[in-house]
């Protein structure tokens, strides 16, 4: 049943019940809204203008999922909510809600039904709370503990690499030069010396490239370096002209659009471009020519507001007719030392995706890899709008 306060001062004070309604009305704190039956606003305060953005006169008469994404909408959230409202008698959710320019903040609603002398349903009140800077908070704790999760698997692989991947092209050095000095008793005749030497030659340029990789990883690692605008036109230029020769070679076709200016560090914008486009030269389609493109959009992703501290975001997409991968390995290919082929079939230490994460991960951006087998992969890379 609604509540009628009773009036207990004289008739030179303001009703009680007016009283009431003009103290809903001044808090700002809370968007405190009654709404009909229907979901449809009635009734409106300064906190609601405040947290929204609309004023009384924009917003009475319109159905309150005028607040809600496109998805949300498209859901039937809002009508769920005073569904169950009205089932259960109050309803309560968090989530990502539009303000009247557009950008998102996090609401935490309760609604509640209300109910006339009958006990029908003659409306609702509906009471939000913007808790951004809660939300911001806890993402930014789950980011961080990924990334210590993360950091710990990084030590992980490097002592696995100091185990495994630099001891088995030692180990071959070893073994060669031992047969080829005779401690093994016998005597080698000048071919086999000669191959022998060959092998120890490229197990020893393998080791030298694993250790450069680790130390380029490690050089991305432990310094983000100070965040300046770089247009990416002119750096994507100077690394195409990089692969020109190998470009030529394998007659790959490359298409590039205009890109935007972004926050990051130079050099290691450039190393970022480098690996993906090596990879798209490196693991092309025997069968077909290799056709690259480089397309960049701005998009809005609220969701992302608690941890990358932005809304919008420049996505710029490499995407090959490649050899692919799987799906289930689009995570998978950025830990090091992760390699999907063979050496014998494509050559690599398996480090160059985990330095791209690590360089978005620098600049408080994000990196994805999406595959089909034998039909290609993209690669997004998603730089805050600042």
């Amino acid at each position: 049943m609604l509540y009628t306060p009773v009036n207990p001062v004289g008739d030179n004070s303001l009703h009680t019940e007016e009283q009431y309604h003009l103290m809903i009305g001044e808090v700002e704190d809370y968007a405190i809204l009654l709404l009909d039956r229907d979901g449809v606003i009635r009734n409106w305060n300064k906190g609601a203008e405040k947290i929204k953005g609309y004023t009384e006169a924009e917003a009475v008469g319109m159905h309150f999922r005028m607040f809600y994404r496109q998805e949300d909408r498209e859901a039937g959230l809002p009508e769920q909510l005073i569904f169950r409202a009205a089932r259960e008698g109050k309803a309560t959710h968090e989530g990502w809600r539009l303000r009247k320019d557009g950008t998102a903040f996090w609401g935490s609603i309760v609604i509640t039904a209300l109910h006339d002398a009958g006990g029908q349903v003659v409306g609702y009140s509906k009471v939000t709370r913007d808790l951004t800077e809660r939300k911001q908070a806890e993402d930014k704790l789950v980011h961080y503990a990924l990334q210590l999760e993360a950091q710990n698997n990084e030590l992980k692989q490097f002592a696995y690499a100091a185990a495994h991947d630099m001891q088995e092209p030692l180990r071959k050095i070893l073994m060669y030069y031992s047969a080829i000095l005779g401690e093994n008793g016998e005597t080698l005749p000048p071919e086999q010396q000669q191959l022998y030497l060959q092998r120890s030659a490229d197990a020893a340029r393998r080791m030298k490239q694993l250790i450069d990789d680790l130390l380029s990883f490690t050089r991305v690692a432990g310094a983000a370096g100070t965040l300046e605008a770089v247009d990416l036109n002119p750096l994507l230029a100077g690394v195409i002209a990089e692969f020109q020769d190998s470009i030529d070679q394998v007659g790959a076709q490359l298409t590039c659009g205009r890109l935007p200016v972004v926050k990051g560090v130079p050099f290691q914008l450039r190393q970022l471009f480098s690996n993906l486009l090596s990879n798209s030269i490196k693991f092309r389609p025997p069968a077909r020519p290799l056709v690259v493109s480089i397309t960049a959009t701005t998009m809005r992703m609220p969701e992302m507001a608690g941890v990358y501290g932005a809304e919008r975001f420049h996505r710029i997409e490499i995407r090959d007719n490649g050899i692919g991968f799987a799906p289930e390995q689009s995570e998978k290919i950025f830990d090091m030392f992760e390699r999907l082929h063979g050496r014998d079939q494509y050559p690599g230490t398996g480090i160059g995706l985990a330095i791209c994460r690590r360089i978005m991960d620098n600049i408080r951006g994000f990196i994805r890899g999406e595959g089909i087998p034998d039909q290609g992969a993209v690669f997004q890379l998603y730089f805050r709008v600042e």
